[in-house]
């Protein structure tokens, strides 16, 4: 069954009388309306929020090689018109044309010709961004080319779209770097949405107009971390764009709100945001790109009119189904849950009020902001103002005493013919047991009426053995999973793989 049935396209949210509910005080919403809420429980609150284990599906997919030498690769996509080419995006900043040899959705796994794809380079970026890794030492880095996105009319227009992390040049459209700064840092960095054109639409291997390059916007990043990074356009031609709270942790700190940048809807404030802009248009206040007219702030005095939903904390990676009519949101958790949100406009997705369907709180005496974070109740359904995910798990399997699962990593729904069996259910994976780890431990998941479960693959008993960056869809629906054995923004491990049948 698929779990797109019965969703609703837009927001319904009911507010009822909730008289005296609990009694324990209230916290208000940036709707204004106020809703008690129980007392957080000291820290560590519920270290294994969904004591049950992963469950592993009977599904059994194979994974077949497609693409190695690669750095971090982080997501892949086709561009219209183009039905044998999968465009993989590499954090460093390249993006690569794998063209398949055959029609890439026949019997034969190989494409139709058991050829290898050709891989050629589509563009390069990397000099635009910011220098990668934490450290000489240690490369990992959640910065850099994130998401690549072709407008649906790319046939006749030729533009493309590319999310990075750019060094702060200049005035940003958006900033909340004065908030909780009384330093004046600067922000690490900037997110910049960019619109590109190739010369010649029709032909292969597509080339890039370089000297096309137009900058849509800039936000101002105050940490290095929770960027989001995906574009994806609807089936109306407006492109979403997912951005997280602005890093560091809790969402607090330099640059964040009070109450979290998720919650604010403060001007200037696009962070922890999924925001919906025209790229073909001219209305938005900076001219450069089109509101919407039923976008839900599209009228607000103050409120930024690209903002679509809200409340989450990263959400990396989103994708609509193949017609552009439904999208959703895999939503990075902090130290417990991890979630699945099915978008809606003018959604409130509750970050850092909630963390999945769990309240979420900070414990005082910690001063680690990586660890400080805890959820302490269980509240699906409340407060009423806040959309749950429809589908979210946790990071354990023992109670809490160790990690197994550590940040989701979202995927598409399969619309794809080779394997029946996963036919209109979401594909998606997760990182694995967290930065850092010595082993690889990733995993490849789909949701069976909205309950997370594990995949099994063909001949490889127990972890994928890579760390999990990304997924790819090419034009046909199939799906790639895209990973390398070290986590971070250097070597050549990365690779990308087909699922197959077994």
């Amino acid at each position: 069954m698929s779990i797109l049935t019965g969703i609703s396209k837009d927001i319904r949210v009911l507010v009822f009388g909730l008289g005296a509910c609990l009694g324990l005080g209230s916290l208000t919403f940036s709707s204004g309306q106020p809703f008690p809420l129980p007392p957080p429980t000291p820290f560590p609150g519920i270290e294994d929020p969904i004591p049950a284990p992963m469950p592993t599906s009977p599904v059994t997919i194979g994974l077949q090689s497609v693409a190695t030498g690669m750095v971090s690769p982080v997501t892949g996509t086709f561009a219209p018109g183009h039905p044998n080419d999968l465009f993989i995006v590499d954090q460093t900043g390249q993006i690569w044309d794998l063209h398949m040899a055959g029609k890439g959705n026949d019997d034969d796994d190989n494409n139709g010709s058991g050829r290898a794809p050709t891989t050629t380079l589509f563009l390069d970026v990397s000099g635009r961004l910011v220098p990668l890794g934490l450290s000489p030492f240690f490369k990992y880095d959640e910065r850099g080319l994130l998401g690549l996105a072709f407008h649906p009319r790319f046939q006749q227009n030729g533009l493309f779209y590319t999310f990075t992390s750019e060094p702060v040049n200049g005035k940003a459209d958006f900033s909340t770097q004065t908030i909780n700064n009384p330093t004046n840092r600067a922000a690490n960095c900037q997110t910049v949405i960019t619109e590109w054109k190739v010369k010649y639409p029709g032909e292969s291997p597509l080339t890039v107009d370089l000297t096309s390059d137009r900058v849509l916007m800039r936000i101002d990043k105050p940490y290095f971390n929770h960027n989001g990074g995906t574009l994806a356009f609807d089936e109306d031609g407006l492109l979403y764009i997912s951005l997280g709270d602005g890093g560091n942790g809790n969402d607090t700190g330099i640059g964040h709100y009070p109450g979290g940048n998720g919650q604010s809807l403060a001007a200037g404030n696009v962070l922890g945001k999924i925001l919906r802009i025209d790229p073909l248009r001219r209305n938005s206040a900076s001219g450069k790109y089109g509101i919407p007219e039923d976008n839900p702030f599209a009228h607000s005095p103050t409120i930024p009119h690209e903002i679509y939903a809200y409340g989450h904390r990263n959400p990396y990676r989103m994708s609509f189904d193949r017609e552009g009519e439904k999208l959703l949101v895999a939503d990075v958790g902090q130290n417990s849950l991890e979630e699945i949100d099915n978008e809606v406009r003018g959604g409130n997705y509750g970050w850092p009020i909630k963390e999945g369907t769990f309240l979420f709180a900070v414990n005082p005496n910690d001063p680690n902001i990586l660890s400080s974070g805890y959820v302490y109740a269980n509240s699906p359904g409340y407060p009423p103002n806040l959309i749950d995910p429809i589908a979210e798990y946790d990071h354990t399997d023992d109670g809490g005493k160790s990690e197994v699962r550590a940040a989701i990593i979202g995927g598409f729904l399969y619309e794809g013919e080779k394997l029946k069996e996963l036919k209109g259910h979401y594909v998606f994976g997760d990182y694995g047991s967290g930065v850092g780890a010595k082993v690889p431990a990733g995993h490849v998941m789909a949701l069976f009426e909205n309950k997370p479960a594990y995949l099994t693959i063909a001949g490889r008993p127990g972890a994928l053995g890579l760390f999990v960056l990304g997924f790819g869809r090419d034009f046909h629906g199939e799906i790639y999973v895209l990973g390398n054995t070290t986590g971070l923004v250097s070597g050549n491990t990365g690779q990308v793989l087909k699922l197959t049948r077994p």
